[in-house]
């Protein structure tokens, strides 16, 4: 507690201030500068760490020397930014509010100033960038058992992953799923593609070689038939990749599948246009449709972020360009977006730039930051604003 001469001195600048001792808190603080300082950082939390925090859970901080620092809970990523204030925050270990003041008895309290803060650091809605990922596990494909080799280095487990990748533990279990990737021998392994193609034709084969309609596939049927052929861990995830359940079932309650046209198409287009530079738009869509299985219908829009087409071109032409090889930097993204074309529609840039968005950032606003709006035809179209 301070003396006697504290409050007189306190009292003293009350009236110097124009103020009557009944407008001031009773509880007068006086501030000292604590000597040595911790190193100690301020951090600003969001209503979902906050709520993470108070229940006890588990946060991360990820990101290699060259990275941004992002902090992760299991389901959602935040970039920690740095930010500046105008005003001094003042650490305070222990504070003393008015309603802890006795008797509303004005007093002076010796308090110690922990630190004094000019930034602090504040939560961001990060999109977790997945490219490190593909790298990583492009590294080694799995080609099939006889080509496995146990000095083989570049092979991870879940848990390595995320202590590489910036994403919380939710958002790359979907990302490993969205990439096609499967657990062998307890790695996360892609498959090549040429292989992935081919036990997707073993699958296709047992199918049509007992003349199954393509929307009533029994799963376990067509697995077990190829499981002394390839690992059934691998069949098994192929089939649900190119599959989807019906709701319907067999007499002895075997649940009933159906290929996913969709994706089946894509999977076909893929093997045509990876094998190709530009190819002449309607050669290929004879050859696409030739190459699907019967009753299935191909579809230019089924080929969203793989592949452009030129329509201005004589003939018009059509190319691979998977948007999982384009930069992560948005800007130059948008670089490259444009010496591939320099004006495109809506529908056309949209693929490009999904994967760069999260909430209250989304398509429209970066077309907004990085694009220039004309129409052509009465059509709206975006190039570069640079």
């Amino acid at each position: 507690m301070a003396s006697n001469n504290d409050l007189a001195y306190a009292k003293k600048k009350i009236n110097l201030a124009r103020l009557e001792e009944s407008e001031v808190s009773p509880g007068i603080q006086s501030l000292t500068l604590q000597e040595n300082q911790d190193d100690i950082c301020l951090l600003q939390l969001n209503p979902e760490i906050f709520a993470n925090i108070t229940e006890g859970q588990v946060l991360t901080i990820r990101g290699n020397a060259e990275d941004c620092a992002v902090i992760c809970n299991k389901t959602s990523t935040f970039e920690l930014k740095e930010a500046e204030t105008s005003n001094s925050l003042l650490l305070m270990p222990e504070m003393l509010w008015p309603e802890n003041c006795e008797n509303g008895e004005m007093k002076v309290v010796n308090q110690t100033v922990a630190g004094i803060f000019h930034k602090y650091y504040e939560l961001r809605a990060y999109k977790p960038c997945f490219k490190k990922l593909r790298t990583l596990l492009e590294l080694s494909p799995y080609q099939g058992k006889e080509y496995e080799d146990a000095a083989i280095q570049d092979k991870f487990t879940f848990e390595t992953l995320l202590d590489s990748i910036q994403a919380s533990e939710e958002e790359l279990k979907a990302e490993i799923i969205n990439m096609q990737a499967c657990i062998i021998d307890g790695f996360v392994r892609v498959l090549d593609f040429d292989y992935k193609f081919n036990i997707f034709s073993s699958i296709l084969n047992v199918i049509e070689s007992r003349s199954l309609p393509l929307d009533k596939i029994p799963r376990e049927p067509i697995i077990k038939a190829l499981e002394d052929l390839e690992p059934r861990d691998i069949v098994d995830h192929c089939f649900s990749w190119f599959t989807i359940e019906t709701g319907f079932t067999e007499e002895n309650g075997c649940k009933l599948y159906a290929l996913k046209e969709d994706t089946v198409c894509k999977l076909y287009a893929e093997v045509l246009l990876r094998s190709s530079g530009k190819f002449h738009l309607q050669d290929f869509l004879e050859s696409w449709q030739r190459s699907v299985p019967d009753g299935m219908k191909c579809d230019l829009k089924q080929l969203r972020g793989i592949a452009l087409t030129d329509l201005t071109s004589k003939p018009e032409v059509i190319f691979h360009f998977p948007c999982e090889n384009l930069p992560e930097n948005i800007k130059e993204r948008f670089e490259i977006l444009f010496k591939i074309k320099e004006k495109w529609e809506y529908n056309e840039i949209v693929p490009y730039l999904e994967d760069r968005t999260y909430p209250g950032h989304d398509v429209k606003a970066l077309l907004i930051k990085y694009t220039r709006e004309s129409t052509k035809n009465g059509k709206k179209m975006y190039g570069s604003k640079w």
